[in-house]
């Protein structure tokens, strides 16, 4: 078999497995049995795409010579309250990057600011003043073309929440980490009452610092930040600690993983892979459909096996010894799923309804339980993970996850005789680029949409837009001959987020780690809306959330666009391997200027911008420099540049990311220094960026309020603004890679068009 015919002859899917987890050229049998380490159970399992690792395995296991992890996430020891530990934190969080890996980190431990310090500073800059710091590291270190991944997290008792809650209010600051509140029920009791709740933090003389706030202002607080920006997340932290194999121990979670499906110990790490679950359906789209529970049992018994030799394998691979060490001590896995929203389509239920739920809690106990039985028994092959002590086997014996699973007696006596290989063995993880390549439904999300635009070129530089069915469409189809979709093909906007909670709060019943899943709102959500959301979720048991409401501040809705009727056919010059130039777009007259005059280590520096009048876009850019001299050729240079990858498409928070990273200038130092008159940055293009960045977010306020009151403007033949209606939809930003719109899915802004995906 080819890679081609295993992946239906699939342009994106095929190009998805060459450039992200085929290694050099090796052909897709040899990739299989490097993936599978020559296991040929495991082998038969991904090649019939019933079960899948993670990208981190497929793409670096058994490849020799370079330092590269086995797995996807940790979460670094929480930074002590000292300079020397922060920084230490940063580094290893570098350390992790550069294996591959994604980091969480909490900073509960860290002064809240204007605490006293013994140093120069006299008091503390608090605990946010830190968090550009580590989000600055996550964007250095590269990834084979891409970047780290952090989350950050603080907790609800913390007396900096509100400075926290608000952090990300500024676009400008953190950009490269997701940020959670750590919320405990006490919070979130206080929030139902309507009172008051102690902020407080213990200095290391025993001292405590306070601070008395309204718990549902705070709370009202985060959701309307979670309204604009989408962030920060909530973890349900008391939910977190007390529902999994360890909860009656003293075992403590330090934080959890970028996409916060993992919640982990200090150093702890997480290897993941994935079962396929719209290949379990037998006699799909028919009145017979039905799970193949037998065949299922034997893929969990085979995959949880497989990813604990993958976990031995990797135990020195890891970056860090604190990683080495909670990995032999603890051995964390995460078994999850895929296609969960295929498997419901092909059985004919509607995601969210009660017969879904039926068939969601028979799929996922019949998963945890096989799972538990699995590293039973090798547990009694192997031995049980090393901190398996007596107290925790009786602990293990005793958890609600256990209780919950209603195992047979026998099962729960071997436990407690013997163990488990196990301390963590499910989640349910983000599969975006994965799900992309095998072309299901990812994660446990349901479908984002059944059809999406995808734009391409041709050879006479003519652009293209096909509408592309996503697969189960098109095996619908042609399984039942229908040309119209049933009622029960749901996407994600048609879901009320009341079943998506019901949805998560079931399947959170049978997964003992946690869930990576968003729940995508329409604009017209309101603050009030959000926040009834956060209690239900609350009340339902859930261990986290993640809203992304249309038209946020932070927007990565898809395109779902209906203006292209062309027919679902690529022409022959739309070859991956050919170089496809991006159309440049050419400027009229009719442009909106807008001037800077900025103040440089050389002097002043004169920006000229003009922007599109519809849509608020950068078009081109003019730099010169001032009377005192300065590097003038160099910014005609760059402000050319600059120019060109605006007409290119390339998205303005792109072409600013750029600027932003070239770095500190002396001259701008010593300046900035001494006479302290410069512009905010730290060189000329960062300066710029900077200046655009401003000039871009004033343009948008000023349109939508135009928008909003007058409608669109237009230019009609005369070259004379009319209008037209009013602007609905929202303006999405643009894949980095194709320029197609992407979507916000787990948590994960990815690309459906080209399958670039921002955490994987």
């Amino acid at each position: 078999m080819t890679v081609q015919e295993w992946l239906n002859n699939e342009e994106l899917p095929v190009t998805i497995w060459e450039k992200k987890y085929r290694n050099g050229d090796e052909t897709f049998d040899q990739w299989l049995d490097r993936v599978s380490n020559g296991n040929k159970e495991v082998r038969q399992l991904i090649q019939d795409k019933k079960f899948i690792f993670a990208g981190r395995i497929l793409s670096n296991r058994g490849v020799k010579g370079r330092k590269l992890t086995l797995s996807n996430c940790y979460v670094v020891t929480p930074p002590a309250d000292n300079l020397e530990s922060i920084f230490e934190a940063g580094a290893k969080m570098a350390r992790t990057f550069s294996y591959g890996g994604g980091c969480g980190l909490d900073v509960s431990n860290l002064r809240p600011k204007g605490a006293v310090v013994n140093n120069a500073a006299k008091s503390t800059s608090g605990t946010t003043s830190f968090m550009d710091f580590y989000s600055y590291i996550t964007g250095l270190i590269g990834q084979e073309g891409r970047r780290g991944a952090t989350m950050l997290s603080i907790s609800c008792e913390h007396p900096d929440l509100e400075e926290f809650i608000n952090l990300k209010s500024n676009l400008d600051v953190c950009t490269k980490a997701n940020i959670s509140v750590r919320v405990t029920d006490a919070f979130m009791k206080a929030v139902e009452t309507n009172s008051d709740f102690t902020l407080h933090f213990t200095m290391e003389d025993g001292s405590e610092i306070t601070k008395v706030i309204n718990a549902r202002d705070m709370f009202m607080l985060l959701a309307q930040r979670n309204w604009e920006m989408a962030e920060p997340g909530i973890l349900y932290w008391d939910r977190i600690s007390n529902y999994n194999l360890l909860q009656n121990t003293d075992f403590q979670y330090a934080g959890v993983n970028p996409c916060a499906e993992e919640p982990l110990i200090a150093g702890g790490s997480c290897l993941l892979g994935s079962l396929n679950l719209s290949q379990f359906v037998d006699a799909p789209f028919t009145e017979e459909a039905a799970i193949n529970i037998s065949a299922l049992t034997v893929a969990v018994h085979i995959a949880v096996r497989a990813l604990n030799d993958v976990l031995m394998e990797g135990l020195n691979m890891h970056p860090l010894q604190e990683q080495r060490d909670s990995v032999r001590d603890w051995r964390q896995i995460g078994l999850g799923t895929l296609g969960l929203g295929d498997m419901l389509i092909m059985l004919g239920l509607k995601y969210g309804s009660q017969e879904s739920l039926e068939v969601i809690e028979q799929v996922y106990r019949t998963i945890a339980s096989e799972a538990v039985k699995t590293s039973l028994a090798l547990a009694k092959e192997k031995g049980a993970f090393p901190k398996c002590t007596t107290a925790i086997k009786q602990a293990i014996i005793t958890s609600d996850f256990i209780r919950n699973l209603n195992l047979p007696l026998d099962i729960i006596d071997e436990i407690q005789r013997n163990g488990l290989y196990n301390s963590q063995l499910l989640t349910c993880a983000p599969t975006g680029t994965i799900g992309t390549m095998l072309q299901v439904s990812t994660g446990v999300e349901p479908n984002f949409a059944f059809s999406y635009n995808r734009r391409t070129v041709s050879l006479n530089n003519e652009e293209t837009v096909y509408k592309v069915e996503t697969k189960i469409v098109t095996d619908y189809k042609k399984a039942t001959g229908a040309t119209e979709l049933p009622d029960y093909f749901v996407a994600s906007a048609d879901i009320n987020y009341k079943d998506r909670i019901a949805v998560q709060a079931q399947l959170q019943r049978f997964i003992d780690a946690s869930i990576s899943s968003t729940v995508n709102l329409p604009n017209k959500t309101t603050v009030e809306e959000v926040a009834d959301l956060y209690m239900l979720a609350w009340k339902s048991g859930l261990k986290g959330i993640t809203i992304w409401r249309d038209g946020c501040q932070r927007q990565a809705i898809l395109s779902t666009d209906k203006k292209s009727d062309k027919k679902e056919e690529k022409p022959v010059e739309d070859n991956p391997y050919l170089f496809k130039p991006t159309p440049i777009r050419k400027v009229s007259d009719d442009c909106i200027g807008l001037k800077r005059t900025l103040q440089t280590g050389c002097g002043t520096l004169h920006l000229t911008s003009f922007w599109d009048p519809q849509t608020g876009q950068l078009l081109e850019t003019y730099f010169s420099k001032g009377s005192q001299g300065g590097c003038a050729n160099f910014m005609v240079g760059l402000s050319r540049m600059v120019s060109l990858a605006a007409r290119g498409n390339i998205s303005i928070y792109d072409i600013v990311d750029q600027l932003k990273s070239s770095g500190t200038c002396p001259s701008y130092a010593v300046r900035k220094a001494t006479k302290g008159d410069t512009s905010i940055g730290s060189s000329c293009p960062v300066a710029i960026g900077n200046a655009l960045l401003d000039m871009y977010k004033q343009l948008q306020a000023q349109l939508s309020v135009h928008h909003a009151l007058h409608g669109h403007w237009v230019y009609n033949d005369n070259k004379e603004k009319t209008n037209v209606t009013p602007v609905t939809q929202s303006n999405s930003p643009k894949c980095p890679k194709c320029g197609e719109p992407i979507q916000m899915v787990e948590g994960c802004m990815t690309c459906p068009s080209c399958g670039y995906s921002k955490c994987s």
